[in-house]
C-alpha cells in the first residue's frame, strides 16, 4: 500500500511542480514584460488558466519522461544519436509551442524583438522544472520539501510582485 501511495505522490509532485512552474512562469513574464501573459478575457473559457497550465504541465512532464527514457535506451545501446535525439526533440517542441502560442501576444504588446530570448528562456525554464520534478520524486522527504518550497515561492511571487502590478488578477 505504501508503494502505491508513494507512486501516486510522485505523480502528483511531478504534475504539481509543472503546474506551479507554468503559473510562476506566466507571472514572472508578466512582471518582466509589463503586460499580462495570462489567458484572460471573453475569449478564454472560465478557469482556463488553471486547467490550461495543468494540461501544459502534464504534457511537459510526459515529454520529459519520454526524453529521459530515450536517453536511457540510447545509453544502454551505446547509440549517441538515440541517446541525445530526445533532448533535440524536446527542445524543438519546447521552442515551437511558445513560438506558436505567444508570438502574436508579444507582437501585439510591442515586444516582438524579444521573441528569441523569450523562447530560449521558456525552454530552459520548462526543462529545469521537469528536471527538478524528477529529481525530487525519489523520496517522500524531498517531495514534501519541494512542494512546500514551490508553494511558498509561488505565493511570494504572486502576492508580492504580480498582484500589486496587476490588481485585477489578484486571485488568479
Amino acid at each position: 500500500m505504501v508503494d502505491t501511495q508513494d507512486k501516486v505522490l510522485s505523480i502528483c509532485l511531478v504534475l504539481g511542480i509543472f503546474y506551479f512552474g507554468f503559473m510562476n512562469l506566466d507571472r514572472m513574464l508578466s512582471i518582466i514584460y509589463g503586460f499580462n501573459f495570462q489567458p484572460y478575457g471573453e475569449y478564454a473559457p472560465k478557469g482556463f488558466t488553471y486547467w490550461g497550465h495543468l494540461g501544459n504541465g502534464s504534457l511537459a512532464a510526459i515529454a520529459l519522461f519520454l526524453t529521459f527514457k530515450l536517453e536511457e535506451v540510447g545509453s544502454k545501446r551505446g547509440n549517441r544519436f538515440i541517446q541525445y535525439s530526445g533532448y533535440a526533440i524536446y527542445a524543438f517542441i519546447g521552442a515551437f509551442i511558445p513560438y506558436m502560442n505567444d508570438t502574436e501576444h508579444l507582437t501585439k504588446n510591442g515586444a516582438a524583438n524579444t521573441l528569441l530570448p523569450y523562447i530560449l528562456g521558456n525552454d530552459i525554464y520548462v526543462f529545469a522544472m521537469g528536471w527538478l520534478a524528477y529529481r525530487a520524486a525519489d523520496s517522500i522527504k524531498k517531495k514534501t520539501y519541494t512542494v512546500a518550497f514551490l508553494g511558498f515561492a509561488f505565493l511570494i511571487n504572486h502576492f508580492l510582485f504580480f498582484a500589486p502590478r496587476f490588481p485585477e488578477f489578484y486571485w488568479s
